[in-house]
């Protein structure tokens, strides 16, 4: 069981002014959005999935030297994600095109929406994640060997399906093969993305995978996020730099825009990630809802599993990506009609 901290409104020494942002940009929020369609904890156990799909190592991806159409072979493991900037918490940003639900009722459970990213190269970790009982979003990387295979695992379990995409880091770190760059011409970032699509059938929109340079580039997030709009219609950026303009350029082409919160296991510790969960839950409470990103790891799945049912217990509401933006879009739309009246 997690140890759980006695201050629920501890900020992050290393991300002080960006809760700061949080709390001014929560005194309109809170004042403002109201949430729907409150519902209770999944608590029925979910299905026991098995995949047929026999991989030789734990970890298999495509040959970044291979044309797009080729057949998937092993490489090694790729470094952990990037995180540019040093805050954990963001404001909140959203804009969504999503339409509202059908005889919505308002509730008053903050929401949390847990998105597990690095999703497939490991197809154990996969159908642990799976098996989380509580309504998840998971990203799943379109080079692994698995990813078809591990799509119709999350639509399977219920889950929101994400294409992670792979795209250009400030840094050396290896995004993997057939990455989105900046040096790209705009047919061939889309040609990419649909690429990418193909490789995880049913995901209902994408998140980056590293791009911290990329998604400084307007022109190029542009290009990518056409392919969106076409394929699925949701965007998360996980934020990888408090530069990013991949929210930005996605409202402005009418898509669903969301952006990442926490980060869960930028540190693979079991204390750093008890804190984390801590400061999910400071802000979920604070603002009604969070939106936090974490990876496969043992150590992040281990917490997940203890702290699940007691924030359930607690009185949060676990959502899927796509339950939240209905949701934000409800409220949105209802404080727009109450302005008007």
């Amino acid at each position: 069981m997690r140890r759980r901290h006695s201050n629920r409104f501890r900020v992050l020494r290393s991300a002080t002014p960006a809760f700061a942002s949080v709390v001014a940009a929560a005194a309109y929020s809170v004042g403002a959005i109201v949430f729907s369609i409150a519902r209770g904890p999944e608590t029925a156990d979910l299905p026991d999935f098995t995949l047929s799909y026999s991989q030789p190592s734990l970890y298999a991806s495509v040959d970044a030297n291979e044309p797009i159409s080729a057949t998937p072979a092993s490489l090694p493991v790729l470094e952990e994600p990037e995180i540019v900037s040093t805050a954990q918490i963001r404001p909140p940003q959203i804009e969504n095109r999503v339409e509202p639900a059908a005889g919505a009722s308002t509730g008053q459970r903050p929401r949390i929406a847990l998105v597990i990213d690095d999703v497939g190269l490991d197809v154990a970790a996969a159908q642990r994640t799976a098996s989380l009982n509580a309504p998840i979003t998971m990203a799943v990387l379109p080079y692994a060997d698995a990813s078809r295979d591990i799509a119709g695992l999350v639509r399977e379990a219920g889950h929101d399906l994400l294409l992670h995409m792979p795209m250009e880091p400030l840094g050396l770190a290896d995004p993997g093969p057939h990455a989105l760059r900046v040096d790209q011409t705009a047919e061939e970032l889309q040609l990419r993305v649909r690429w990418a699509f193909a490789r995880v059938p049913g995901a209902i929109g994408m998140n980056n995978h590293m791009g911290s340079r990329i998604t400084q580039d307007v022109n190029a997030m542009r290009s990518v996020l056409e392919v969106v709009s076409e394929e699925a219609g949701l965007f998360l950026d996980s934020m990888t730099t408090a530069e990013s303009r991949g929210a930005a350029v996605a409202r402005g082409l009418g898509l669903t825009a969301l952006e990442r919160d926490i980060f869960l296991d930028h540190a693979i510790d079991t204390a750093a990630i008890s804190a984390r969960l801590d400061d999910v839950e400071a802000l979920a409470q604070l603002r009604g809802w969070a939106i936090a990103i974490g990876h496969p790891h043992d150590a992040t799945l281990d917490a997940l599993e203890d702290w699940i049912g007691e924030a359930e217990a607690q009185g949060f509401e676990f959502v899927t990506l796509s339950e939240l933006a209905r949701d934000l879009t409800t409220a949105e739309q209802q404080i727009i009609e109450a302005s008007i009246r």
